[in-house]
């Protein structure tokens, strides 16, 4: 089949190759395990995880979030039946994952049924960012009439921040991103909000003195990412005192060393997408219904120039969006 993999000596190397073996649930003689569902890949969707992984940690084949068509289904599945239409998550814990394939193998837990007003592509790209999103904003404890600051909020990860808080509830919400972009986020969020330019000279300085202590929840997407970023130090004291929640989604090997043991400074927290996301995948589909919202796609080729090009454009941080594979 065709698929996207790691090659080289640590498998840090991304490849589109066209003879790797499917899951061995392809072929009708062979078991599948009783929890899991065997999908044919319509659209499949990457994230900075994909390239930063080792083979040893990710597997052979690349990817997580996918969507696609229903081949098979283990003797416990009871929510899903050969032929249905599905979108989530094909998790890389125990090296079977891989969404960028023709063919992927995920437990029933990680996936949901995909709502006809969605497109493959679309729900695809739900995985990862939408998940992560709300999670994070659950973390931030976001409800009725909030206050979110979203630090990078023309990626992935931050435009599904902005619809949601949205969809939520938040009376204000506020984005930080390149003026570049500006119509974009407006265009894509589906909301009037206040767009803040960090390249621009005197901008963010001028944001954080008019804003202290007026922020519910800092969604920040930047730091941590690999480019040398870090917003923590200066936007903190836009949290309301005592009552404010920072949450970040990556960070030094110090912050994610704090998580780990449980000594995240006061008001801070890391988010890691929790598995078993049926739930929230359906919760975020509903939110999304509800105010009209899309993620937006750049949609590629699956073939060796398409995915090539891709990873480049990712690690580039050229994206705006969400970039999506149509696998047909």
């Amino acid at each position: 089949m065709r698929a996207a993999v790691r090659t080289g000596l640590l498998g840090l190397t991304i490849a589109f190759k066209d003879d790797v073996p499917p899951p061995p649930p392809c072929d009708p003689n062979v078991p599948i395990a009783p929890t899991d569902v065997l999908i044919k890949v319509k659209s499949a969707a990457i994230n900075p995880v994909d390239y930063k992984l080792p083979r040893l940690v990710g597997g052979t084949v690349v990817g997580i979030d996918l969507s696609g068509t229903v081949e098979r289904v283990g003797a416990d599945v009871t929510d899903f039946k050969v032929g249905d239409n599905v979108f989530g998550r094909s998790p890389i814990i125990g090296g079977r994952g891989g969404s960028l394939a023709d063919f992927a193998l995920v437990p029933m837990d990680e996936i949901a049924i995909k709502p006809e007003w969605l497109s493959f592509n679309q729900a695809a790209a739900l995985g990862v960012a939408y998940l992560t999103g709300l999670q994070s904003l659950r973390a931030g404890n976001v409800s009725k009439d909030s206050s979110v600051l979203i630090i990078g909020a023309s990626g992935g990860c931050g435009i599904a921040g902005v619809q949601l808080a949205r969809a939520l509830g938040a009376s204000r919400v506020v984005g930080v991103c390149s003026g570049r972009n500006f119509d974009f986020v407006k265009g894509t969020s589906g909301m009037e909000l206040e767009l803040i330019d960090y390249t621009k000279e005197g901008s963010i300085e001028k944001f954080r003195g008019e804003n202290i202590g007026k922020f519910d929840c800092i969604y920040d997407t930047v730091t941590g990412s690999g480019r040398g970023e870090d917003y923590v130090a200066s936007m903190m004291p836009l949290l309301k005192e005592s009552t404010g929640t920072y949450v970040q989604i990556n960070g030094s090997p110090t912050t994610m060393a704090r998580h780990v043991i449980g000594r995240m400074k006061a008001q801070r927290k890391v988010v890691f997408t929790s598995g078993k996301g049926k739930k929230d995948l359906e919760e975020i589909v509903s939110l999304l219904k509800i105010f009209v919202a899309r993620p937006h796609l750049d949609v590629k080729t699956f073939d060796e120039n398409g995915v090539k090009g891709a990873f480049e454009q990712l690690r580039g941080r050229r994206t705006k969006g969400k970039i999506v594979f149509n696998m047909e």
